[in-house]
């Protein structure tokens, strides 16, 4: 742009001609370029302006005129321009304007150089794109020609793709059925295979199996898919009866030679072992074929019941746990049989809980509905009959040792002992199996009866002693016998037993009364044989210490009341006639029974002095004898017979009864004789 500036300068100065030159001259003669024109160039530039006004170079002058240097174009063109003007003389000055446009041509060529080498890019360029295009009409051409003739092609392969994709579906669809009711290869293999071990592979693809049953099972119920189905069913059907023959050897195994171990665990805690919980996993599955179940559950009872009977002579003869056998006790019949129980109740408690780890309550669903609608011999066997069958074992052994402890001779109180031991322990094994009829239970109801009748017949047998011993004095002092003083201690020490038996309260009395009939029935009849031998008197006071300790250990308990009142109603029976005879004794020894009699049997219109016996002189001697004896110790008012009745209480009654018969005595005989 400074060089077209320049160059537009350069061509306003030539045009100028000979006296712009001048002036321009003059001009650069007198001073440099930047100062004011000297007065010829403004006097020719006047001249010129005023004389050609509106001309050319007039519009030339006045536009270099207006140039102003000091602009940034102004200056940028200089700094072009001093590029290649580098002398300031005349002839450069001259020579500027051809100088710029020398120098503007080089420019062009410069360009036009440049432009020639893009101009032939540019037609490289074109005959590429040419060649592209027709190389592209050729290939539509191709593409049209492949076209028309693939399209048979295409279209078919859309078909083979479109059938691909339908088999594909068809493929997982078929997959997802297979997955649902198929097993695989190898679940059917570990079905089938004897070589295989029963674990939880065989466990998960019999589980496996049993879905896709149900599957089937399923689908005919509700997709009516009948013959699918049914093959499925009939398939598998085969495969599963395989595998519960499977599961019903292997239990069998379990029960024979060294893998019984397993199964005589003694309980529920020492079967959490992997192969416990194998044993119980495949009896819950065999609890679906009862056949299977109840020949696998009758062996595994079989062999627990071997294993019992076993721990049960190693605890009499070596102990167990740390305990002491329980043999060592045989010589004291109830500690030895009531370690045994002892030992019975936790092994029946240990037992029961370990069948019923193994079987896994599978019999629980066989109830009296479910039994009602299966067929004979394919119900599932009961717990109840497993447990039963298995404790049986130790009916036998323990029987022969009580039978053993028993023959011993014993006291009738340990008998008495034996008999509540097994009365308790049928009613605790009662509720601990929860069944009257389980043969422990049995086994010690029998066992009670036995030693209870024993007991009985044992009273029967004192009983029969004292029938036929000699009907003498026993005891000088009328005390109660030895044989009646060891009766009631016995049956003491039987109350206090019996005190804490499992008898309800409202039944104790029935219950005991036998008892009682057997010990004291035919002892107070002895007593009153006795008593019948003596005199009366003595006769009376003997029953009266006899009963009154019979009487005694009865008062201690609520169960014996009825028993406590028959014998307190004998005891005021004999009391009173005991109280009457003393007092008749008394008033005869004193005299006052005749002048009673007299006075009783006298006419009413008879006088009392016309009776001899109602005589004021002997009625007087009379009365002075009873008042001197009613102060006179060891008088006839002494009762020494009354002195001989062991009880306080009954000794002071009869005291007090002889006391009021003849004070009323005396009062009635004061007031028949007042009008004398």
């Amino acid at each position: 742009a400074g060089a077209s500036e320049a160059s537009a300068a350069q061509s306003g100065a030539v045009s100028a001609g000979p006296a712009v030159t001048a002036g321009a001259t003059g001009s650069s003669a007198s001073g440099p370029l930047t100062g004011a024109p000297g007065p010829a160039v403004a006097a020719g530039a006047t001249g010129t302006l005023t004389g050609v006004p509106g001309s050319h170079l007039t519009k030339k002058i006045q536009k270099a005129l207006a140039l102003r240097i000091d602009s940034q174009a102004s200056r940028g063109a200089l700094k072009c321009l001093s590029e290649f003007f580098t002398e300031n003389s005349v002839h450069s000055r001259r020579n500027l304007r051809s100088t710029i446009e020398g120098q503007n041509l080089l420019l062009h060529k410069d360009f036009v150089g440049a432009l020639r080498t893009v101009e032939e890019q540019v037609l490289s360029l074109e005959r590429l794109v040419l060649s592209l295009d027709s190389a592209c009409e050729r290939a539509g051409t191709e593409l049209r020609r492949s076209r028309s003739e693939t399209q048979a092609i295409l279209e078919k392969a859309s078909s083979l793709r479109r059938e691909s994709k339908a088999i594909e579906q068809k493929k997982e669809v078929l997959g997802h059925f297979l997955t649902k009711f198929r097993l695989s290869e190898t679940d059917a293999l570990q079905m089938k295979s004897g070589d295989r071990p029963i674990d939880e592979d065989f466990f998960a693809a019999f589980n496996r199996l049993e879905e896709v049953r149900a599957n089937a099972r399923q689908m005919l119920s509700t997709c009516g898919q009948q013959t699918s189905g049914v093959d499925i069913l009939h398939e598998t059907s085969e495969m599963l009866e395989a595998s519960y023959e499977r599961m019903f050897v292997w239990v069998q195994q379990q029960c024979r030679g060294s893998r019984a171990k397993v199964v005589t665990k003694s309980s529920s805690a020492e079967l959490d072992t992997p192969a416990g919980a194998t044993l119980k996993r495949a009896l819950a599955l065999l609890a679906e074929r009862p056949v299977y179940f109840n020949h696998c559950v009758r062996d595994i009872s079989r062999v627990r019941r071997q294993a019992l009977v076993q721990r049960f002579f190693e605890a009499l003869s070596q102990g167990e746990a740390g305990s002491r056998p329980i043999e060592l006790h045989a010589c004291d019949p109830e500690r030895y049989v009531g370690d045994m129980l002892a030992w019975v109740h936790e092994c029946v408690a240990s037992e029961k809980e370990a069948i019923s780890a193994l079987m896994s309550r599978a019999t629980a669903r066989d109830d009296a509905e479910t039994k009602a609608e299966t067929e004979p011999g394919h119900a599932l066997v009961s717990f109840e009959d497993i447990l039963d069958f298995t404790l049986e074992g130790l009916v036998t052994p323990f029987t022969n040792r009580v039978k053993q402890a028993l023959e011993v001779q014993t006291s009738i109180v340990v008998v008495y002992k034996l008999a509540q031991v097994f009365c308790f322990f049928a009613k605790t094994l009662e509720e601990v199996l929860h069944r009257s009829e389980a043969c422990l239970v049995v086994l010690c109801r029998d066992l009670h009866a036995k030693t209870h009748q024993a007991f009985l017949e044992m009273w029967e047998s004192q009983a029969q002693k004292l029938r036929q011993g000699l009907m003498g004095v026993y005891v000088s002092d009328l005390s109660a016998p030895q044989f009646v003083v060891e009766s009631v201690n016995t049956l003491s020490e039987v109350l206090s037993i019996y005190d804490s038996a499992l008898v309800a309260t409202g039944e104790r009395e029935t219950d005991f009364l036998p008892i009682l009939s057997a010990a004291f029935d035919p002892l107070l009849n002895h007593c009153q044989q006795v008593a019948a031998s003596m005199d009366a008197a003595d006769g009376r006071v003997f029953l009266i210490n006899c009963v009154s300790a019979m009487q005694s250990p009865l008062r201690k308990h609520d169960f014996t009341a009825q028993r406590v009142a028959m014998y307190a109603a004998f005891l005021d029976d004999q009391i009173s006639l005991l109280v009457e005879g003393q007092a008749a004794s008394v008033l005869s020894k004193l005299g006052l029974a005749e002048r009673l009699k007299a006075l009783r049997e006298k006419p009413p219109d008879v006088p009392l002095s016309s009776v001899s016996e109602l005589h004021p002189v002997s009625l007087a001697a009379t009365l002075r004898s009873f008042y001197n004896s009613l102060f006179t110790m060891g008088g006839a008012l002494a009762l020494p017979l009354l002195e001989r009745i062991a009880s306080r209480a009954l000794r002071s009654e009869a005291r007090s009864g002889v006391a009021r018969l003849i004070g009323a005595a005396y009062a009635e005989l004061y007031e028949g004789i007042k009008e004398l």
